[in-house]
């Protein structure tokens, strides 16, 4: 279980990162977003949203992986079967997702602030409903 934990991070660190517009760095403090009072405001929001959203989906995949170890304990090897069939879905999923996004916002200027903001927004709104998928596996 532990390799795949770090394999995991990995994976969909290096997808997201390589498939994310260029301007996406995480605010180093944390930012009070309950009134929203400018378009940088409403982007570093995003951006802070985006961040917990990947932790929250890394965070799925681990209780994934310790459910599935958990069922599979009599047959150790089908649980790992699937972890890693998961895994490859999960790789396919991020690719898919990011450019999925870019479609979804293809009317926008790539490379400006609102093409960003709306690209990270849609990955927020994919990442949940992957979660949600992935609560329902075993």
């Amino acid at each position: 279980m532990h390799t795949y934990l770090l394999v995991i991070p990995a994976i969909i660190t290096t997808a997201t990162c390589m498939a994310q517009p260029p301007v996406t760095d995480v605010p180093d403090e944390v930012i009070d977003c309950t009134e929203i009072t400018t378009s940088l405001h409403l982007d570093a929001c995003v951006r802070q949203e985006l961040a917990a959203s990947n932790a929250r989906l890394l965070d799925e995949l681990a209780s994934f992986e310790r459910r599935t170890e958990s069922d599979y304990t009599s047959v150790p090897s089908l649980g790992k079967e699937l972890i890693e069939k998961v895994h490859k879905t999960q790789e396919a999923w991020t690719v898919f997702r990011d450019l999925n996004c870019r479609v979804a916002v293809f009317q926008v200027e790539e490379g400006k602030p609102a093409y960003i903001t709306l690209v990270n927004d849609c990955i927020i709104r994919m990442n949940a409903e992957r979660i949600e998928e992935l609560s329902k596996l075993p």
